[in-house]
């Protein structure tokens, strides 16, 4: 027995050595392919002299993932390698950049666009970049683009092309805009979760998910004009892009079953029928459509085209320090209180940056990116009061509003000197609300009562109770303080009567073609026509802009650069196979996931819980 017991203690030693050997070994090798790909991706991403832009070459410019105002990165390069968590991002600015510069080029003769990989955005940047495509095309150049299939975000897109093509299996898919939340009411109650809601205003439904099974009747009326205002521009656009009767497009949605019935269920077919598409080609064939084009043969292709991330860092401008600057600020994604990363709208990060620009000699004016459906009111009225700050400084601060400024979107924006939305921006949702869970239910179905003692009518027990009588009292008295906060802000910010603001507000949210003409912005354009206005407001003739963002760690943005630009790598390490249970859940859980971002020293928010989402299919 105890030759046996040695023989295995042996064994046992063995591996373990072996093991500690294979671990020092492997770490070696990890950190040496580490210092590789760093090289590698130091070599591809930063060594832009060597790239050629193509003659009479085309743009090919891919509308890859979602659309995004800003990058947003994984603060774990590591977790976001093992993770495959990175998903591919389009920056809207740079797509509009590369093209505006192309249209100008003449080494570029055309456009080659290609919206497959497209997974969502809201409809004013697809108008965005459909604006920019118009401009190319008024430049004499040509845009050609060809689709698997098309959905309804890619296909508004394709309307602004000289020419669609689609694959002889392949769909246009439209559907018009939608809002179609989930309610959680039921599910809350088997949790024995409460939400102690606290709100103003006749139309602020932000959290009506946690306390209703569906939609309340004002919800639904605000929805449905907000719907119909933005499907208004979408068949526009598509009709005159593509030179059809608005009522016979408008129709075919009526009448699409038949229709298809009509050419045996070909969704390709159908969309010839409806004149959505020029052609149907097969890949081969749409390959030897741009050869000629191009006057080239297949094998040549590559040659004569450049992507625009390429294009862009081959027209990369000059590092000389200009003398005066324009400095673009985002708040981007949910205001919450405090430090926040890229893509979430920090109140202390915004106002920081803010704070350099107005601090800064070389900024003469300032563009506040809104891109933000609100969030904490506390962390707002911090971004607001930087606002003033640089107006009282002699700093004209223009907004420019992109997809959405809602509720602490409009908050920030209220006081600046001029306010630009697009006509599909969603904004206005001035309104307020305080929300507190209560979990003694959830709780006492596991075991765990809560009880205690305190000193005041004031103690409580956290999230373990109801809230006192006395607290409900003071919360509801200060949201009601709150919406008379932020009809003042308003009110001074707009030269209005507080009257006038309360009618207009009560949490209601608008186009930015409504929101023109009840004056809660002063001009409808792009960013552009904001810098141009902020450069009038200056008295600036030469000037350079400045996107104001903190630098992104280096680690972070090559491991997310390597996964994003090199498609093989991408591919491999973003593969993922997701069930309908998966889906389900990841839906839900993104719904809850709000309440994480409640983080409001004062539990006010001024948020516009159904402008956070890709709503509507705009994808």
């Amino acid at each position: 027995m105890n030759l046996i017991k040695m023989i295995f203690s042996s064994i046992w030693q063995i591996l373990g050595l072996f093991w500690k050997y294979f671990r020092k070994f492997q770490s070696a090798v990890g950190t040496l392919l580490f210092f590789v790909l760093v090289v590698y991706l130091g070599i591809v991403l930063f060594n832009g002299d060597k790239v050629i832009v193509p003659q009479q070459g085309a743009l090919y410019v891919s509308l890859d993932g979602m659309i995004k105002e800003q990058k947003t990165y994984n603060q774990s390069s590591f977790q976001a390698f093992s993770g495959g968590k990175i998903k591919r991002q389009t920056i809207l600015r740079q797509v509009i950049k590369s093209i505006d510069i192309a249209a100008n080029d003449d080494r570029i003769t055309m456009m080659i666009i290609n919206t497959n990989g497209l997974a969502g955005a809201m409809p004013s940047k697809l108008h965005y970049i459909g604006e920019a495509m118009s401009r190319f095309r008024a430049a004499g150049k040509k845009i050609f683009t060809y689709g698997n299939n098309f959905s309804q975000g890619g296909y508004l897109i394709a309307s602004y092309a000289d020419e669609i093509y689609l694959n002889p299996y392949g769909s246009v898919l439209l559907y018009g805009y939608g809002s179609y939340p989930n309610y959680y009411k039921a599910f809350l109650d088997k949790l024995k979760v409460e939400v102690q809601l606290f709100r103003v205003g006749k139309y602020k439904s932000a959290m009506e998910p946690y306390i209703r099974n569906d939609m309340s009747p004002e919800a639904k009326e605000a929805m449905q004009a907000l719907m119909g205002d933005l499907w208004a521009e979408y068949t526009d656009s598509v009709t005159q892009g593509r030179v059809l009767e608005k009522e016979e497009f408008i129709a075919n949605f009526e009448n699409v079953d038949k229709d298809l019935a009509a050419v045996g269920g070909d969704l390709a077919a159908l969309a010839m029928r409806y004149k959505l598409v020029d052609g149907l080609k097969t890949r081969e064939q749409w390959r030897v459509f741009l050869a000629e084009k191009m006057s080239t043969d297949i094998a040549g292709l590559q040659g004569k085209t450049i992507g625009y991330h390429a294009y862009l860092t081959a027209n990369s401008g000059d590092l000389v320090k200009p003398k005066n600057v324009i400095a673009v600020v985002y708040a981007n994604g949910t205001i919450m209180d405090g430090k926040q990363p890229q893509g979430v709208a920090g109140g202390d990060t915004v106002s920081r940056h803010l704070r350099e620009a107005r601090l800064n000699d070389r900024v003469k004016a300032v563009i506040l990116r809104v891109n933000s459906p609100g969030g904490s009111a506390y962390a707002s009225e911090l971004i607001r009061q930087e606002v003033l700050l640089l107006k009282k400084s002699g700093k004209p601060v223009v907004v420019s509003m992109g997809s959405y400024a809602a509720s602490g979107g409009y908050w920030i924006s209220a006081n600046a000197n001029e306010i630009w939305a697009s006509p599909t921006t969603i904004t206005g949702s001035i309104g307020i609300f305080g929300a507190i869970p209560n979990f003694e239910g959830t709780l006492s179905a596991v075991g765990i009562n809560t009880d205690g003692v305190g000193t005041t009518p004031l103690s409580f027990a956290g999230l373990g109770k109801p809230l006192p009588e006395k607290i409900k009292a003071i919360m509801q008295g200060t949201i009601e303080n709150g919406y008379d906060r932020f009809l003042s802000i308003v009110s001074d910010g707009r030269d209005m009567t507080v009257e006038q603001v309360h009618e207009i507000a009560q949490g209601r949210v608008w186009t930015g073609n409504k929101a023109i003409e009840i004056g809660l912005v002063d001009k409808l354009g792009t960013i552009e026509g904001a810098l141009e206005s902020a450069a009038e407001l200056a008295k600036l003739d030469d000037y350079k802009v400045i996107y104001w963002e903190d630098p992104i760690p280096w680690d972070i943005k090559l491991i997310s650069e390597l996964m994003e630009r090199h498609v093989g790598a991408g591919k491999i390490l973003m593969a993922q196979t997701t069930g309908p249970q998966g889906i389900l859940m990841a839906k839900i859980a993104e719904s809850l996931s709000v309440i994480s971002q409640f983080n409001d020293p004062n539990h006010a928010y001024v948020l516009c819980v159904s402008c956070m989402g890709e709503f509507g299919n705009g994808r």
